[in-house]
């Protein structure tokens, strides 16, 4: 090809996504295929989203509602903010690139933590800048020397809290002194894809509204994807202040999320009761899906999202294979440098039992 991209895009290595159900079980012969690789919920969405999204189908020869007025009006009255300070996109990942496109330049310096989520490094990697990674405290972001490695040259702070994949998040007495500490002219960008669940925990920080006001340099994101089971429509938000969501939007594609994604979030946003019950049941199956893997032998962090961070005797990658064979669908973490962890998504307590059984049939001798 005499045609080259781009110099920093030459290193980007490219998203491999677990291949569709179908064509595993074409692969492997098998009917039944149990999908613990993507966070997704196991649970489903509300039956209510699901209404609004039938919904809209006959809407479909019409574009829609470009910005998504009134998904962001929803969300300022769900978040007791303006919509001004709403910017909806095609999930948080859009959002990211996005924040890396408007205030990246190559002369900048965006600070990562060590085993973050591997977005924040791939979309500002892209932009040719300066990446400074810095080594995890006990399997979770060390807020402290992040805030301390902020100079003028940092342009922009990566947070994902929890994080994934280890699953593990700041408290709010740590994300308080880091927000202090990190200079108004750095953009702090937090990353709440699983506020939901880790919100259950006391020292768990509430970042919206109350600092999202204090600080016109965080910005919060946070999605439908889990929690609220609509990881198909790919629908993320951010929650910030006013003028850097303006810059944002100017690089926003005109109808970037469609209409009945956007009518099946507002749905969703509004029940409140389903979420609740989702969240529970997830949980409750967390835990009990931890206890058992620690019975036999895997090593397995705490967790405030709705997977588990693993580790095996096992390599990672043999593990996901041996478990693929069987239908089974776990994620391994080598693009991480963990190539002796996997993520394990919690799934209903059939499909639970599912990798318990398969696990014990690889392992019978222990992790």
């Amino acid at each position: 090809m005499e045609v080259l991209p781009k110099r920093t895009l030459r290193d980007v290595t490219p998203f491999f996504p677990e291949q569709p159900n179908e064509q595993i079980r074409r692969e492997l012969g098998l009917k039944e295929i149990v999908r613990l690789c993507s966070n997704e919920s196991p649970l489903g969405p509300s039956p209510k989203a699901l209404a609004a999204y039938r919904a809209a189908a006959d809407s479909l020869c019409r574009y829609p509602d470009g910005g998504s007025p009134g998904l962001c009006a929803g969300l300022a009255r769900h978040h007791k903010l303006s919509p001004e300070n709403i910017l909806v996109g095609s999930g948080s990942d859009e959002l990211i690139r996005m924040v890396c496109e408007a205030f990246l330049d190559p002369e900048d310096e965006v600070i990562v933590s060590q085993h973050g989520f591997v977005r924040f490094r791939q979309q500002a990697a892209m932009t040719g800048t300066r990446i400074i990674e810095i080594p995890m405290s006990d399997w979770t972001h060390d807020l402290e020397t992040m805030g301390r490695a902020a100079n003028p040259r940092t342009k922009i702070l990566f947070v994902a809290n929890p994080n994934n994949p280890t699953g593990t998040y700041s408290t709010a007495s740590e994300l308080r002194d880091f927000l202090q500490a990190v200079p108004a002219t750095a953009l702090v960008v937090m990353d709440e894809a699983f506020h939901d669940f880790a919100v259950k925990n006391d020292d768990y920080p509430v970042t919206v509204p109350g600092l999202v006001r204090k600080h016109p340099n965080l910005l919060v994101l946070r999605t439908f994807s889990q929690a609220y089971g609509l990881a198909g429509l790919r629908v993320g938000y951010a929650a910030g202040d006013p003028e850097v969501l303006g810059w944002l939007d100017r690089i926003r594609l005109p109808f970037n999320v469609n209409l009945p994604a956007q009518r099946a979030c507002l749905a969703a946003l509004a029940d409140r009761a389903f979420l609740a019950r989702s969240v529970a049941a997830t949980i409750k199956n967390r835990e009990r899906l931890a206890a058992n893997l620690r019975e036999m032998g895997f090593g397995v962090l705490d967790s405030a999202t709705n997977f588990l961070f693993v580790h095996s005797r096992i390599r990672g990658r043999a593990l996901s294979r041996a478990l693929f064979k069987r239908g089974i669908v776990i994620h391994p973490l080598d693009e991480y440098g963990l190539a002796d962890h996997v993520r394990i998504s919690v799934g209903t307590p059939e499909q639970n039992a599912s990798l318990l059984k398969a696990l014990k049939a690889i392992a019978p001798e222990g992790a």
